[in-house]
């Protein structure tokens, strides 16, 4: 609302008038203008707040009801008037139309229809899907079509892809300039490879590309995967901090965000929570990124192979993220375990809090890595044969002797197979 107030007062509109047509306050700023700018083109003089204000209805009254009401001047002709604001424009371009007796919107359609089927090499039926599912293109100002028009050229977009993409000819190029003159990059990324590839950016403000930034940062999103995911920049900032907080607070996804696709999460929430749900359902326990983000062929062959495990991206982000080390310390150690891709990264996240908690430090947990791989309770229950054969050696072992001696106790029993991973009810599973 404030936004608006000081448009409609740089427009030298008074307190007493935009009170008046409370429908002022209630207008989006950018709607204001581009009425106002377009009232302007076609001929409408002295647009004061109620003449504004009416723009839906004036704009479809005849031309000469507008002109007995002293709203355009009566020599005006309005096509000619839509004209002269087109850049660029055709030599001996003209509109046949009906004159004053048709609408004023009307003509502005007609100017409007013309100059994408030249500027656009577009057909009439082109034009009119655009405006099928862009009617707000009907309202254009013509100044800034055009400038939408050329920003996409310099962007790289064909006309054919100006026609698929309507919003990109419809949005305010204010918003497109300014984000291109203050965020040529972002998160290391290019601004303009970004629009190529992602076209609604184009719509998007400068604030909102700062807002959402700033909260990504304030939930420690790499730029790593803000790059991977630069449409996380066309939705509205307080749908990106309420994904973000929502997957905080469920443990499956909460654990993926060191994976630099997390973003993938926040874009398509909806579904990545209805497949974690569903493979809950199947008691799958492996969900990662991987399976959560991917196309439906590929989920639906990961349910139909019945598939419990994470890939080897998903897992390796994770361990990454939590050693805060370059995977090239671990990956072929820890690849060597035959079941490392079979323990979700939930059961993995456990068992590591827990020895951070119980005092071992991160660098002996990365030495004996594979004890990630089994379940907490075993581990608890091993530490006490540890302790016990610490008191008869006498001798005081390091934390890493001490974790490989837990895995000594664990894998003894399963004659060092590896399926020391299991718990008691997932050994019986797998024997069944």
């Amino acid at each position: 609302m404030v936004k608006s107030i000081t448009f409609c007062k740089e427009l030298g509109f008074d307190n007493k008038s935009i009170l008046k047509n409370p429908i002022l306050l209630r207008a989006n700023p950018n709607t204001l203008d581009q009425y106002y700018t377009v009232m302007k083109e076609g001929g409408f003089n002295n647009i004061t707040a109620e003449v504004l204000a009416k723009f839906r209805t004036l704009c479809r009254k005849e031309i000469i009801t507008l002109k007995k009401a002293h709203l355009i001047d009566p020599q005006t002709d309005v096509a000619e008037s839509f004209i002269s604001h087109l850049n660029p424009r055709p030599e001996n371009f003209y509109v046949r139309t009906e004159g004053d007796s048709e609408s004023w919107s009307s003509v502005h359609l007609q100017v409007l229809t013309e100059y994408l089927k030249w500027r656009l090499q577009a057909t009439d039926a082109d034009v009119a899907k655009l405006i099928k599912i862009h009617p707000g293109i009907c309202r254009k100002s013509f100044r800034y079509l055009c400038e939408n028009i050329a920003t996409a050229q310099d962007l790289g977009f064909t006309p054919e892809k100006m026609l698929k993409y309507g919003y990109i000819l419809h949005n305010y190029p204010k918003y497109t300039k300014t984000v291109l003159a203050k965020y040529p990059e972002i998160a290391g990324a290019s601004m303009r490879k970004a629009m190529r590839m992602y076209p609604k950016l184009v719509n998007v403000s400068p604030s909102n590309i700062e807002k959402i930034y700033n909260i990504l940062k304030k939930h420690n999103i790499s730029d790593e995967a803000i790059q991977k995911r630069m449409n996380v920049f066309h939705m509205s900032p307080q749908t990106v901090e309420l994904r973000l907080e929502e997957l905080k607070r469920v443990e499956d996804l909460k654990v993926l965000f060191h994976n630099p696709n997390i973003l993938k999460l926040v874009v398509h929430h909806n579904r990545a929570k209805s497949r974690l749900s569903y493979l809950k359902q199947l008691q799958l326990k492996c969900a990662g990124v991987s399976v959560l983000g991917n196309d439906d062929s590929k989920f639906n062959m990961h349910v139909k192979e019945g598939r419990d495990s994470n890939t080897s991206s998903d897992t390796f982000a994770f361990l990454k993220g939590i050693f805060n080390e370059d995977t090239d310390r671990f990956e072929t150690n820890f690849k060597k375990h035959p079941y490392y891709l079979q323990v979700s990264l939930v059961s993995m996240e456990e068992t590591y809090n827990y020895l951070i908690s119980e005092n071992y430090s991160s660098a002996a947990i990365l030495n004996v890595i594979y004890i990630l791989l089994y379940p907490k309770e075993k581990i608890q229950n091993n530490f006490k044969q540890v302790d016990l054969f610490e008191t008869r050696s006498n001798k005081v072992l390091t934390q890493t002797n001490r974790l490989n001696l837990v895995l000594y106790f664990i894998e003894k029993e399963h004659h060092f197979t590896g399926d020391g991973i299991w718990t008691k009810s997932e050994s019986l599973e797998e024997g069944s």
